[in-house]
């Protein structure tokens, strides 16, 4: 590259860089710098995207490039206390979405894998590996759906029976895999033809199994509410007006869809599902910027 185009782009880029400074560190205006629109005053111009950038005439963004909307008097402002509070159009902007928290039965799908063992014509044994975090999901009593590559289509319900003298095949946990071996039985096992003749039993096959938990009601929130910016999880809810305010919460049990809230929140919260995010960017960066 030519010094002369290289001189160029550098003196571009730094022009570039210092417009962006000067509009990431500008303070708000002041009302002397107000004007009015539709009989309302405005205080400034403020980017929906990144509310800390702010204008005293309208314009672009310098971060994302999109036209900054007026902030009336009297109407909704910036950031109060550890949340923020956006204008309407910022909340379309973010497309901020809610649920509200409530009661509901908590349903998980739990699969697991293992093998086939102890084949007979009358009975065989599903054994497979539950990690110690499915423990809370599993009892002796259930039902397990199991499939195996040599019936395909087929599912073959197991029971973990609650007479069973060794459910936990070797009676231990296995501290350095954090896992146990369950097993189930399976009546009246399948046999198969084999396209050589003969039976075919499937002792010692690799199988699946399925097994769905519903437990009764409790508070919960959808499991894309919860956010887990440091060594806390956190939800940001709607108070209104535009407000959000953070909440630290304490968490159960995760289901399929919802997780378990044990405190933090009560019934009837509004918590966001949507938009949470560029919420808890922006509020973390103004916090920042107000220390």
């Amino acid at each position: 590259m030519k010094p002369k185009t290289l001189l160029l782009v550098v003196f571009v880029a730094a022009a570039s860089a210092a417009a962006w400074f000067a509009a990431r560190h500008e303070p708000a205006p002041t009302a002397a710098t107000t004007a009015v629109a539709n009989g309302r005053k405005v205080l400034y111009y403020q980017s929906p995207m990144h509310p800390w950038i702010k204008s005293d005439k309208p314009g672009k963004c310098p971060i994302c490039g999109m036209d900054l909307v007026p902030v009336y008097e009297n109407g909704e402002s910036t950031n109060t206390g550890f949340g923020l509070k956006l204008n309407a159009d910022s909340v379309n902007v973010a497309n901020v979405q809610t649920a509200t928290a409530g009661r509901r039965s908590l349903v998980h799908t739990l699969r697991v894998a293992g093998n086939i063992s102890t084949n007979s014509r009358t009975a065989a044994w599903f054994v497979f590996t539950a990690y110690s975090r499915d423990f809370v999901w599993l009892k002796a009593g259930q039902t397990i759906e199991v499939t195996v590559p040599s019936a395909p289509g087929q599912t073959y319900p197991a029971k973990i029976k609650l007479d069973d003298p060794q459910p936990v095949v070797g009676g231990d946990f296995d501290s350095a895999s954090d896992s146990a071996k369950i097993r189930a039985e399976i009546s009246n096992p399948p046999v198969e033809t084999g396209g050589l003749g003969g039976e075919k039993l499937f002792t010692g096959l690799y199988a699946e199994g399925r097994v769905v938990v519903s437990l009764p009601e409790t508070l919960v929130v959808p499991r894309g509410a919860v956010l887990q910016p440091g060594s806390q999880p956190v939800v940001y809810v709607d108070e209104g007006n535009g407000y959000y305010e953070q909440r630290k919460v304490k968490l159960g049990r995760v289901g399929d869809e919802f997780i378990e809230v044990l405190d933090g929140l009560k019934e009837g919260d509004k918590v966001v599902t949507s938009g949470n995010l560029l919420i808890d960017a922006e509020a973390q960066i103004s916090q920042s910027n107000d220390n």
